[in-house]
């Protein structure tokens, strides 16, 4: 088909020509980028550039032992400087692969090797190539060595010089700290008071600071690895002492050896740390909410489990960067294992992470159980309790629900006044058993049901992966009877049954009225305690007790004035608390007239006396 015009003769059409089809000629068709216009753009030509220059490596170039390439040099004293070294020469490489033999980043059996400006890797293995160089005895190798030597020496002699002069006298400069950083060398620092190691892997400086990129070893719960750590120190003028840098390299410090000591003797106690342990913290620990650091003073019980810590605090999971295999660690690297250890303060009810260094072992009360007074007619509950407490912890019962998994948890209800030693007999039990007790009240867990469940479903079970004894105190909200008109504590109850169905552990449950229990409960109770009110035996022995050491200072017959006094158990040991800051404010021991005194300012009830079975003031 023609096109036409009006006024003119024929044009030729520029689809007329015939082309083969869609990508079916053998051959290779080469575009090339024009130079930027003046607003920096380019487009692609099939002609080629006319300035073309010829390759600068060739065939020609690759007999030459070394390749050194030249750029323009502006500090005024000298027109050029290096600005890389190709190694050609195969023995070049091998005497390198020695000198530089476990230098990260490089790797020299590869056909061609670069080095580029400023040359790091041999700065800091200056030493070992001059020492190497000297004691080369091949003549072939040894000339091209000195041949790569004099061009180092050219290039690189004054910084060398000038390193080893400020080393010399324990100082550096903030553009040569470079120099004194070498890639897998350790480097110490103390971070939140705690002196530590880690392997140097790369930096960077800039105009503000001197950026390090480390690190270290730690654990995921399950395997050891590798963390990074990242540190900035920041730009100064003239020289400072190197130990007195934030970061420095470990061969620079005063007392290296006993450091390295100090460090390994610490990774091997961490490393004993994995796995779940019950222990005592005193000292500050870091936890993070809101992805904010807060720091507390934790002086209490602790559980370390970092399995546990990422399952339940997974915001502030654990996760290593690389090497997540280990089980055990090597012995070269309990240097740079962190001391740091993750866990739960069961006081606080947080998840923290605390410092190995302030983890002690707990100091039981053996006497714990002995000291619980309960009334002497039932003094073999005590027993009793204990006995199926030992039970669960050592899975005697394997008795199982129709639904595996269900119905396998022990639940002891204490019921009674205030202050008869419902808490104490939990407490107690735990302590024998030297197990964690983590108590909570209906608070703890909140009234909006949703919240509740959560929270209740992590507790039961994380408690049972423990060990632990579970106390849950004054827990009426949950026990009544549910009834029609308060649906929303009967949501609460519903959800509670429901998960104790699968609770695996043994819980105790502490009421002050248990007259009105809901009737699922009672089909789910395996041990019902009543504690009835101290009588006059009962509150004698809690004040013997509880003045342990200062016992001595009080007649018979003040003790049974005591007794008389109508207190509950938490009522006598916050008397006898008083009675000892009056004690030590008035200068002088503990004795029955700073107990009057104490007694004398409570209600006027409180001091009339009572009777043979008490009442509860």
């Amino acid at each position: 088909m023609r096109n036409v015009n009006e006024t003119g003769p024929e044009t030729p059409n520029p689809d007329s020509k015939e082309y083969a089809s869609h990508g079916s000629i053998c051959k290779v068709h080469n575009l090339y980028q024009t130079k930027p216009d003046d607003r920096g753009r380019t487009s692609w030509t099939k002609d080629l550039p006319s300035d073309l220059l010829e390759p600068a490596e060739s065939t020609e170039t690759g007999q030459y032992s070394l390749i050194v390439r030249h750029v323009k040099c502006y500090n005024g004293r000298k027109p050029l400087q290096v600005h890389s070294i190709v190694i050609q020469n195969q023995a070049t490489k091998d005497f390198l692969a020695k000198v530089m033999k476990g230098y990260p980043g490089l790797t020299m059996t590869l056909e061609r090797v670069e080095f580029e400006a400023p040359f790091k890797p041999f700065v800091h293995r200056w030493t070992q190539f001059c020492t190497a160089r000297t004691e080369e005895t091949d003549s072939t190798t040894k000339s091209n060595i000195d041949l790569l030597y004099d061009i180092l020496v050219e290039e690189l002699g004054e910084t060398i010089q000038r390193k080893d002069d400020l080393v010399s006298n324990g100082v550096m400069t903030f553009n040569l700290l470079w120099s004194i950083f070498e890639p897998g060398a350790m480097i110490f620092n103390v971070l939140d008071g705690s002196p530590r190691a880690f392997i140097f892997d790369s930096s960077e400086t800039t105009c503000e600071d001197f950026k390090i990129t480390s690190r270290y070893i730690d654990f995921g719960g399950e395997n050891f690895g590798f963390m990074v750590k990242k540190f900035k120190l920041p730009a100064y003028d003239g020289t400072v002492s190197i130990a007195s840098l934030p970061v420095f390299s470990l061969a620079y410090h005063p007392d290296r050896d006993g450091v390295e000591k100090q460090l390994i003797a610490r990774g091997r106690l961490w490393e004993g740390y994995k796995g779940s342990h019950y222990k005592h913290y005193e000292g500050v620990a870091v936890g993070y909410f809101l992805c904010r650091e807060a720091k507390y003073y934790i002086n209490g019980r602790i559980v370390i489990d970092t399995e546990s810590y990422n399952t339940f605090n997974p915001d502030e999971a654990v996760h290593l960067t690389r090497g997540t295999g280990l089980k055990t660690l090597p012995e070269d690297k309990h240097l740079i294992a962190t001391p740091i250890l993750r866990g739960y303060s069961l006081k606080d009810k947080k998840w923290l992470e605390f410092n190995v260094d302030k983890v002690k072992e707990i100091t039981w009360n053996s006497h714990a159980f002995d000291s619980l007074v309960l009334p002497s007619p039932r003094q073999d509950l005590k027993e009793l309790i204990l006995s199926f407490a030992r039970a669960q912890s050592r899975s005697l019962n394997e008795f199982d629900d129709v639904i595996q998994g269900k119905g396998r948890g022990v639940i002891v209800l204490l019921s009674g006044p205030p202050g008869v030693g419902k808490t104490l007999t939990a407490e107690s039990v735990a302590e024998v058993m030297k197990v964690p007790l983590y108590a909570l009240s209906a608070g703890d867990l909140g009234t909006e049901p949703s919240r509740m469940e959560d929270n209740l479903k992590d507790i039961l079970r994380m408690v049972p992966r423990w060990g632990a004894v579970l106390l849950l105190d004054e827990a009426d909200v949950f026990l009544e009877a549910r009834n029609s008109t308060d649906l929303a504590r009967n949501e609460l109850v519903s959800i509670f049954l429901r998960l104790l169905e699968y609770y695996e552990g043994i819980l105790f449950l502490t009421s002050n009225r248990a007259e009105n229990l809901d009737p699922a409960f009672e089909s789910r109770i395996h041990v019902s305690l009543r504690y009835p009110e101290l009588n006059l035996s009962s509150r004698r022995q809690i004040w013997s007790q509880f003045l342990g050491k200062d016992l001595e200072a009080f007649a018979s017959a003040e003790l049974d004035e005591l007794a008389r006094v109508p207190l509950n158990g938490r009522q006598i040991k916050n008397v006898l608390i008083t009675a000892h800051l009056l004690a030590r404010e008035r200068g002088t021991k503990l004795g029955y007239e700073q107990v009057q005194t104490v007694l004398r300012l409570r209600e006027p009830d409180a001091v009339t006396g009572g009777d043979e079975q008490g009442q509860t003031a």
